[in-house]
């Protein structure tokens, strides 16, 4: 550990490393702030820890170091002497002079600490001060100066470490504010140090390399490897809490079995660390190695506490589930076709468009009945002639505008959609009255969190669909409009999905995945701000203390997730259009009797607006 962390002093980058509880990780924290300032390696440290009162005893350790430590003294005197002359009282600092020349000490601060000017001494200006990630983050300046490193000790407490809000809060904190420090030339040296508490904590996400691969991340567990023999284990446990039940919590018994099979329960086993507490009772010890000591905290807690607080590997059970979909594997499934371009005659058209102010974003999709979808194309439609002072009415009209000459582009001549829904949650007039003009394929949508959609049964009224439903309801002037409501967490998920089913399978396109169109002149980041979209939201499964776990869907970026609700629409069109996906790999079924049919919904005009449905 110590050699990573100076490794990344020297040169910088990011560090995570998660240790087991109790190894002095908090002590090797506050040695090596003063050792890397003195080694020359850093001139601006800054501490940071889970809350303000931890990070400010980082930071008095450092002052006390510097301050009471005669072995610093002796080597360093040109920066322990004026400290230690100031005799306790640091408000002498001010006036602290060497032959009429200001040393510029500051001791008095509560918040930071500047070494020191002596004169050919190099740590004269060497600063350092603490922030807790409880506290909202300050940029950090200093007489011009920023830090230049970055130590963590537990950015997290057992409340934070359960808590969705705090988990994603303290993570932009360390990897936006903090990181962004030094400004984006340097490459500023951030070392954490934690115990991973639970499977869906930050210190679990920071130190998984897939998770956040710029951590480089390393967990280190008591036991590297587990004894051969796990049956005489068990056995051992089981003496130990027949002995605590008869009232010797010590567990002779259980000693005596050890002692008497030793070598073979020791077979196999690899610690971290050989060290162990010695325990003794009345003259006898009751410790005999260091993988007993182990499995005398598994017996008097549990494995899955062990594992956790001592291993950094939480039971899987416990575990969130984390989407392994990345923007990297959105731009790269790709369908050898270029833009625009479909092979398959069979393949219904569908668009979402997600409405802006300014700018609307749209996802077109083609899909075959066998459920091989691709991406042909994505834009934005831009809204003109709106400023922050348009009226309402102004924007109403400005969008319905757009929308009207977007409708008549080679987007729908091409290859008519068989159905396009539009957003209608923020400009809802405006919607409806595009749609009105604009007649079928466009029918407006409204979207709903999965804990709000309801479905509706099958009426005159309502048509019911794949986790959506049409409504026939009534605009401001008095038209029949349908309205499609959406349960787009479904769908967005739906949607992310298709991306984690891998695209062919030599040349064969395979049913289920989705692939986006070549990016013109072979430019790899053409799909990246698209890809962005894609994963800017994810469903989570949240374990709750003391509850059940949550399903959750989590948003990572509300501003740049447009292009998902526009597919997640694309797909949800799909759905009502009766294409589902088909597993090809079942066991024969028997014969059902074929459901009654659905009545078609049907446009303004009283004609159903897809023919195919059936």
């Amino acid at each position: 550990m110590i050699d990573d962390i100076c490794n990344r002093a020297r040169h910088g980058g990011r560090q995570a490393i998660a240790a087991p509880r109790g190894c002095g990780k908090s002590e090797l924290v506050k040695g090596l702030l003063v050792y890397l300032v003195l080694a020359e390696w850093v001139r601006f440290p800054l501490a940071v820890a889970a809350t303000d009162t931890l990070a400010r005893r980082l930071f008095r350790d450092f002052r006390n170091k510097l301050s009471t430590n005669a072995l610093l003294l002796r080597d360093f005197p040109e920066v322990c002497g004026p400290i230690k002359e100031l005799d306790g009282a640091p408000q002498r600092a001010a006036r602290q002079h060497i032959d009429g020349v200001l040393t510029e000490i500051v001791w008095t601060s509560r918040d930071y600490v500047r070494l020191p000017t002596v004169a050919g001494s190099p740590f004269g200006g060497v600063k350092m001060c603490y922030f807790g990630l409880d506290a909202a983050f300050r940029g950090i300046n200093i007489d011009g100066d920023r830090p230049d490193f970055v130590i963590v000790d537990d950015p997290e407490t057992k409340e934070s470490a359960n808590s969705e809000p705090q988990i994603e809060g303290r993570g932009d904190t360390l990897d936006k504010d903090i990181a962004g420090l030094a400004g984006q030339t340097a490459n500023l040296a951030i070392a954490l140090l934690t115990t991973v508490q639970n499977a869906f904590c930050l210190s679990f996400q920071l130190t998984d390399r897939k998770i956040k691969p710029a951590w480089n991340g390393h967990r280190f567990g008591m036991v590297i490897k587990w004894p051969e023999r796990m049956d005489l284990w068990d056995e051992y446990i089981s003496i130990r809490h027949a002995n605590q039940t008869a009232g010797d919590e010590h567990g002779v018994g259980a000693i005596a079995y050890y002692l008497a099979n030793k070598g073979d329960m020791d077979a196999g086993v690899e610690m971290l660390s050989d060290h162990f507490v010695e325990v003794e009772v009345d003259g006898s010890s009751t410790v005999y190695s260091a993988i007993q000591q182990a499995f005398n905290k598994i017996a008097d807690t549990s494995l899955s506490a062990y594992k956790s607080e001592y291993q950094n590997d939480p039971e899987p059970e416990e575990q969130a589930e984390v989407s392994s979909l990345t923007p990297g594997r959105v731009a790269g499934q790709l369908s050898r076709l270029t833009r625009g371009v479909i092979t398959d005659d069979l393949a219904f058209s569908f668009v979402g468009i997600d409405i802006g102010k300014y700018k609307s974003h749209w996802v077109k999709i083609r899909m075959t009945r066998d459920a091989v979808l691709w991406i042909t194309d994505y834009g934005v439609v831009e809204t003109y002639g709106l400023t922050k002072f348009s009226s309402e009415r102004a924007t109403e009209l400005a969008i319905t505008s757009s929308l009207i000459e977007f409708a008549d582009t080679d987007v729908f001549k091409d290859s008519t959609p068989t159905l396009t829904l539009v957003d209608s949650g923020d400009f809802t007039e405006s919607i409806y009255e595009f749609c009105q003009q604009a007649g079928s394929p466009f029918f407006s949508s409204k979207g709903w969190s999965s804990d709000r959609f309801h479905q509706k049964k099958n009426t005159d009224e309502y048509k019911p669909f794949l986790e959506a439903y049409a409504h026939s309801t009534i605009d401001s002037k008095r038209r029949e409009i349908w309205l499609y409501h959406v349960n787009t967490e479904y769908w967005k998920k739906w949607g992310q999905e298709r991306f984690l089913v891998d695209a062919f399978l030599d040349d064969t396109r395979l049913p289920g995945s989705v692939a986006l169109f070549e990016p013109p002149h072979g430019d790899k980041k053409y799909h990246l701000a698209f890809s962005r979209h894609i994963v800017s939201e994810s469903e989570q499964l949240i374990p709750i203390v003391k509850k059940l776990n949550k399903r959750v869907w989590i948003v990572h970026d509300k501003a740049n997730n447009h292009w998902l609700d526009a597919y997640a629409l694309a797909c949800a069109a799909a759905g009502c259009s009766g294409l589902r996906i088909v597993n090809s790999i079942v066991q024969p079924q028997p014969a059902k009797p074929n459901p009654p049919q659905r009545k078609p919904v049907l446009n303004q005009h009283g004609q159903p607006f897809l023919a195919t449905e059936r």
